[in-house]
């Protein structure tokens, strides 16, 4: 079976020979036609969707549960049955199957896994009569999630701190006010995820080396800070990382990375 990993978020799950896959915004769909993929399609799609969300703050998995399976119900049109304990190694949470309209004729089913400070939205939804396609290669493909500990072939600046992919250099004053080249900052522009990009550093820092010292989540709970930002260390120097919002639905960021030499541990 082939392997999806995602680069930014780092889960990682194998999926039938066969089926393809599709990014939309911050859902990436399977299935085994791709013209199905489309989630806004409700009475063509049929596909197996994972959402991932930060959790800085590491919330309870219950409410999030609540929220999420009460905002699908009303979203869809479907009625709660329950939910039932879901478990994929080390990954627990909770699943249901939704009741849909009868004159739909499709099936629904919900699952939440929590990873830390990550927590991934599960969804598969098919016409009743494609169960047979779905149910068993989606129950494999739930239980082969997990986690990578690094993402391979990463690009770095000159310091060693990592690279997400797609980034390219642009000039700092483009990303961050009020700051220049000549207070040595650099910077480099892209379209990922904000909470995407945030996953990826509280990864990817330690395994390049870098210890994390500070980290500053956006969305904060202070509403003066304005962006995510890490302040990391290794082996006598200290680089800020600085994530910068753009965009919305969703918010997206810019990079801007500041070293400074003879920085204390």
């Amino acid at each position: 079976m082939p392997t999806f990993v995602h680069p930014l978020w780092g889960y990682a799950l194998d999926y039938p020979d066969g089926w393809v896959w599709a990014e939309q915004g911050e859902v990436t769909a399977f299935g085994p036609d791709e013209d199905k993929l489309n989630p806004n399609n409700l009475q063509q799609a049929a596909h197996f969707a994972i959402r991932p969300e930060l959790n800085p703050y590491l919330r309870p998995i219950e409410p999030l549960w609540t929220a999420y399976i009460t905002r699908v119900s009303i979203m869809k049109g479907a009625k709660k049955v329950g939910a039932s304990p879901l478990k994929a190694g080390k990954l627990a949470g909770y699943e249901s199957e939704l009741l849909m309209p009868a004159k739909q004729q499709r099936r629904l089913w919900v699952g939440l896994l929590a990873a830390g400070g990550i927590i991934l939205h599960l969804m598969l939804t098919h016409p009743i009569d494609e169960k047979a396609t779905f149910q068993a290669p989606v129950s494999r493909m739930v239980q082969s999630l997990r986690f990578v500990a690094h993402t391979d072939d990463l690009a770095q600046n000159a310091a060693g701190v990592p690279l997400p992919p797609h980034y390219r250099p642009t000039a700092v004053e483009s990303v961050l006010a009020d700051t220049n080249a000549e207070q040595g900052w650099e910077a480099w522009a892209g379209d990922a995820p904000l909470a995407a990009l945030q996953a990826f550093y509280l990864r990817e820092l330690p395994q390049h080396g870098w210890k994390i010292a500070a980290y500053y989540p956006f969305p904060n709970r202070e509403p003066d800070i304005r962006f995510a930002s890490f302040l990391a260390q290794r082996e006598g120097a200290q680089a800020i990382v600085a994530l910068i919002p753009h965009g919305e639905h969703p918010i997206r960021g810019h990079l801007a990375i500041r070293l400074t030499l003879g920085a204390k541990e």
